[in-house]
C-alpha cells in the first residue's frame, strides 16, 4: 500500500514539475511576441516621427514661395477682376486673363 501511495506522489511531483516547465516557457515565448510589439511600435513611432518632419519640410512657406515663384506665373489680383453679383443670381462670373501686355 505504501508503494503505491508513493508511486501516486511520484506521479503527482512528475506532473507538477511537468506543469511548472509548460507554464515557464509559455511564459517565456509570450515574452518574446511582446518584446517583438514593442519593436514594432518603437519602429512605427520612429517612422511617424520621420514623416512628421519631412511633411514640416516639404509645407515649409519659403520652400512653397520658391516652388510657386519658379512653376507658376501668378500676379495679384487686380480690382477690375473682382466681381460682385447679386446675391439672389446664380449667373456665371465672368474671368479676365491677364498676360504680360495686356488683357486677353
Amino acid at each position: 500500500m505504501i508503494r503505491i501511495a508513493n508511486m501516486f506522489c511520484f506521479l503527482v511531483i512528475v506532473a507538477l514539475v511537468a506543469g511548472v516547465y509548460h507554464i515557464r516557457y509559455s511564459a517565456e515565448a509570450e515574452v518574446k511576441k511582446l518584446h517583438a510589439l514593442e519593436r514594432k511600435i518603437t519602429a512605427a513611432e520612429d517612422m511617424r516621427q520621420t514623416l512628421a518632419a519631412e511633411w514640416s519640410s516639404l509645407n515649409d512657406p519659403r520652400r512653397l514661395q520658391l516652388l510657386v515663384s519658379h512653376h507658376l506665373e501668378l500676379s495679384p489680383l487686380q480690382v477690375h477682376q473682382v466681381w460682385v453679383g447679386d446675391a439672389d443670381t446664380l449667373a456665371p462670373t465672368p474671368v479676365t486673363l491677364i498676360q504680360e501686355g495686356g488683357v486677353q
